[in-house]
């Protein structure tokens, strides 16, 4: 492979020449000139001394050019431009406006395809097959066919030649990077290398339909009785890993009708359901569509809308998607505080970096935001300042939340298309205010104890294996303790009576929770319409609690005398 050598074939090397004349092309010489490629280059183009000079308009020429390189290229760039973390708010805008758009794959090839794939002829599978697709794009092409029974389908077939073609390109690609880190170590936070190994990931990702296909289903599930959400199904006997077979739609894709809907009070009815899906695919399920710009979202009617293009999506675990919830409200609410506080309790933050040097950072970019009303605030530029932050302190944040946060600033773009007065923090402000409500609601808090104290409980119950282990450490020798301070058997104690207070706590807690489940739970017999056993825990608790105070009390008498 090239990211381990020179390029070993000579199909590599001419690959090479291609991208380095291209860069050329596209007046990056400055860049071939850096990573010490001039030698690909002829000598009537080595000679001109001011093609080597940096370029203003990097980020537009870059994109140009990997339009020019084809597939692999575009999908680097459309991958890097969901990564604000990782390059500038300039480039990630400029490669938004990659176009994937290319053209088709000869319908006989395509026929191929689907033969291949299923070892039968096309008309076994399908009554009818539209040879003319009705989209193409780098990987695959989406025709239009009507199944044995009548069912109207979109079939999306990969295009013959891609795997290698891509695998060729990631060789290539790893050449590349190796050489910007080299070349340029300044930008070491970047990780030109690791961006390389995450994108070869998702398109081996992307590159098996059946990935995205269950990421359909999961939607599928999730959505299925909306009433204004549409996920389409997914047809497993007639999908392959390269051949997808899922419901047709019909409608209007928003990414080239985005103004035609005439009504304003439709234009926010249509931004209103897209923001509650994808709120409730964050919060209710912890799994998002992370690429909704306009393209990927049809108009069906009735101000309904379709999510189609599965391919990203991003997942978040419960344990995170408490802070995650936080975050949502500390944007929206607005909450400085409770912004800056989510974020660094999000686990994101490693050791050796300054956390108060950070939230001071945090506190004095995002001020200038929360001095403003919710009609001025920019959610997009309060992300990008939050990422700029994010990058000077070399902070590695998890992919799903920057898609997240990418996410945000998509919808936030298309939603000022169809109403230039939009503003993402106002228009969640009411479901905002649902979660504040619902997360304030007693049911949640108690479910929110129950699980804390779960936690705690397991915590507990690992010590003494801990210990365990510990001990045997120290008794064979691996651990050395060196012990000077007189008053450590006074710390001993004091340590052994905090862990007797900390159980003692954890006990009371419990019976708390215990006698409110019982409560909601309605357990018979009943006492004046309240559980007797209900009634029970609680006096068992205020007891414990009695006790508790007596002692502390008694420890401070006992202090002062």
């Amino acid at each position: 492979m090239i990211h381990m050598g020179l390029a070993k074939t000579y199909k590599d090397v001419k690959r090479l020449d291609q991208v380095v004349n291209t860069l050329f092309k596209y007046e990056l010489g400055y860049l071939v000139e850096s990573l010490k490629l001039k030698s690909f280059l002829s000598i009537s183009k080595r000679t001109k001394k001011e093609s080597f000079e940096y370029n203003q308009s990097m980020p537009k020429c870059l994109r140009l050019a990997m339009e020019d390189l084809g597939a692999t290229f575009i999908k680097l760039g459309q991958l890097l431009s969901l990564r604000p973390d990782l390059i500038p708010k300039e480039y990630c805008k400029e490669f938004s406006r990659l176009q994937d758009n290319v053209r088709p794959v000869p319908f006989a090839e395509i026929k191929k395809v689907i033969e291949s794939e299923f070892k039968k002829p096309i008309n076994e599978i399908f009554l009818k097959f539209n040879e003319v697709p009705i989209a193409s794009a780098s990987i695959g092409q989406v025709h239009k066919a009507i199944l044995k029974d009548n069912e109207i389908v979109a079939v999306k077939v990969q295009r013959p030649g891609i795997k290698d073609l891509f695998d060729a390109d990631i060789d290539i690609l790893y050449h590349l990077a190796s050489l910007i880190e080299h070349h340029f170590p300044s930008l070491e936070g970047i990780r030109p290398v690791e961006i390389v190994k995450e994108f070869e990931k998702y398109t081996k990702s992307e590159l098996d339909y059946t990935t995205e296909a269950s990421n359909i289903d999961a939607f599928y599930a999730n959505f299925k009785n909306s009433k204004h959400i549409k996920i389409p199904k997914v047809y497993w006997n007639y999908t392959t890993q390269k051949v997808l077979t899922m419901q047709f739609m019909h409608g209007k894709k928003l990414g080239t009708d985005a103004k035609f809907i005439a009504l304003k009070s439709s234009k926010s009815a249509v931004i209103n359901n897209i923001i509650n899906s994808f709120i409730t695919q964050v919060i209710d399920y912890g799994m998002f569509h992370a690429d909704p710009h306009p393209g990927n979202i049809l108009l069906l009617g009735n101000n309904k809308i379709a999510l189609l293009d599965f391919g990203i999506v991003g997942k978040i675990t419960p344990d995170i998607r408490e802070h995650m919830e936080s975050m949502f409200i500390g944007l929206v609410k607005p909450d400085k505080d409770l912004l800056i506080d989510s974020l660094v309790n999000l686990g994101f933050i490693e050791g050796g970096i300054n956390t108060s040097d950070l939230k001071k950072d945090l506190s004095q970019h995002l001020g200038k935001y929360y001095g403003s009303s919710l009609k001025e605030v920019n959610t997009s530029e309060v992300i990008y300042d939050l990422l700029a932050l994010i990058r000077k302190y070399n902070i590695k944040l998890p992919v799903n939340f920057i898609l997240l946060l990418k996410s945000i600033i998509t919808i936030e773009g298309f939603g000022k298309e169809l109403n230039p007065n939009f503003v993402f923090v106002k228009e969640t402000k009411p479901i905002i205010d649902k979660l504040i409500s619902k997360r304030s609601g007693i049911s949640y808090i108690f479910k929110d104890w129950k699980s804390r104290l779960l936690k705690t409980s397991m915590d507990v119950s690992r010590l003494p294996e801990e210990a365990r282990i510990t001990l045997k450490d120290i008794r064979e020798g691996h651990v050395k303790i060196k012990v000077e301070d007189p008053n450590i058997s006074k710390f001993a104690y004091e340590v052994d009576k905090s862990s007797n207070r900390i159980t003692f706590g954890l006990l009371i807690a419990g019976l708390v929770i215990a006698a409110a489940i019982m409560a909601l739970a309605k357990v018979p017999p009943f006492y004046k319409n309240v559980p007797v056993i209900t009634i029970g825990l609680l006096i068992i608790s205020v007891i414990f609690i009695i006790l508790l105070i007596i002692s502390i009390l008694k420890e401070r008498g006992d202090k002062k005398t």
